[in-house]
């Protein structure tokens, strides 16, 4: 994977919208008509914002909709591996926002592969999309959907936002934020280990290993222990015999049997 920032200085240019119907969508259209970014297109109001699994991603002002376009030389295997860079990315910059807790720290966690919670409530998505180009490389476009100062109702999920949790943000502020943490995090692509320290980083704002999810998918759920990842990012689940099962894709809870 090659850091798509090389030849792109600070900042990141931005397309703002006063609404549209996905930032994502509305990005992707770019990279396919031949913009190479890298290129944050934000929107205050989206009228068709979308999560992960094709679910709804209910979007108000006040919080952030803003998906980052950029052009990848990378292996297709490694496309994966971008949900948990870009989940890394949004915690260290949300840990960077000042607290009125004072000193207290605010450490938010990562559910496989990239949601931000509070506890059991959640407060971010990401959505990760990308697209073969003429050229070889990838069109890869990483939408952020941040709580800030709304809390829109998921069913059967609790929800919080960052205000809730005492941290006061503006879109644009937290925006820059992501930026820089992204920009950090794809500059060490170049480095050969540069996943197993990344991989390190995502456990660190995990569950704890050893605890009890479920994985639920289309057509089935499995429960067992979270036993980490794999070396390409997949998650590990142990169940009651022992054996390691590889999950590629679901929605993880925490909590049910260990069978």
């Amino acid at each position: 994977m090659q850091d798509p920032f090389s030849t792109c200085k600070n900042p990141t240019p931005i397309l703002t919208l006063d609404e549209t119907g996905s930032t994502n969508a509305e990005a992707m259209r770019l990279a396919i008509s031949g913009e190479a970014g890298p290129l944050w297109v934000n929107a205050w109001r989206q009228t068709a914002g979308r999560g992960r699994e094709g679910r709804e991603w209910t979007s108000v002002e006040g919080n952030l909709h803003a998906s980052l376009l950029m052009t990848l030389w990378v292996e297709t295997r490694e496309l994966p591996q971008l949900s948990l860079l870009a989940g890394v990315a949004l915690a260290e910059a949300v840990e960077e926002l000042p607290s009125t807790m004072g000193n207290q720290p605010i450490r938010p966690c990562l559910k496989w592969p990239n949601d931000l919670l509070f506890g059991a409530a959640k407060c971010a998505g990401i959505l990760v999309e990308t697209t073969a180009l003429p050229s070889g490389a990838f069109g890869c476009v990483i939408g952020f959907g941040v709580n800030i100062d709304t809390t829109p109702a998921i069913e059967t999920r609790p929800v919080t936002s960052l205000a809730q949790q005492s941290i006061p943000a503006t879109p644009m502020a937290l925006l820059s934020g992501i930026d820089r943490a992204l920009r950090k995090r794809l500059a060490a692509v170049a480095n050969p280990d540069w996943f197993s320290q990344l991989k390190t980083d995502w456990l660190s704002h995990a569950l704890p290993t050893g605890s009890p999810v479920t994985v639920t998918t289309r057509n089935e759920a499995h429960s067992g222990r979270f036993m980490g990842l794999d070396d390409d990012g997949a998650l590990l689940l142990e169940d009651g015999t022992g054996h390691l099962r590889r999950i590629t894709h679901g929605d993880v809870s925490a909590g049910g049997p260990v069978v």
